[in-house]
């Protein structure tokens, strides 16, 4: 691999963002996330549509961190994670997903949404080789 080809840093599969990738927490619970940014345009516009009712706050630097949670544990929810598999209740009770499990269960344990928001934003993890080598592992 030669070091100063750019492409091979930066590059990422196009494809991959979409379809998504697999955060794997471990004990089965696995999350399939596409990319938040990148090629997955639908990202890019539904945070378009949700922010402009505070387009107002946002230009006089009002908005409450509250608020940008809000409206970015929706988008994700919306564009980001697409799936999961082995999410439980606390009892142990299986969780369906859905746009609105979703929400509730970032409600519910921000760290996950913030790993969820940090992995989706790693350009890196969103590169075909990364993808093959973390398979062979």
């Amino acid at each position: 691999m030669n070091s100063k080809n750019i492409y091979e840093k930066f590059a990422t599969d196009k494809k991959l963002e979409q379809s998504g990738i697999v955060l794997d927490y471990g004990d089965g619970l696995e999350l399939r996330i596409a990319r938040a940014g990148g090629s997955n345009v639908k990202f890019e516009k539904v945070v378009q549509q949700k922010m402009k009712k505070y387009d107002r706050l946002v230009k006089n630097d009002l908005l409450d961190p509250s608020q940008m949670r809000e409206v970015m544990r929706e988008v994700l929810a919306e564009t980001v994670v697409l799936g999961w598999s082995g999410v439980t209740d606390r009892e142990g009770k299986v969780i369906a997903f859905s746009k609105d499990a979703c929400i509730q269960l970032f409600k519910d344990l921000p760290d996950l949404f913030d790993d969820v928001l940090d992995q989706s934003r790693k350009a890196n993890l969103f590169k075909e080789s990364v993808q093959e080598a973390n398979a062979g592992n």
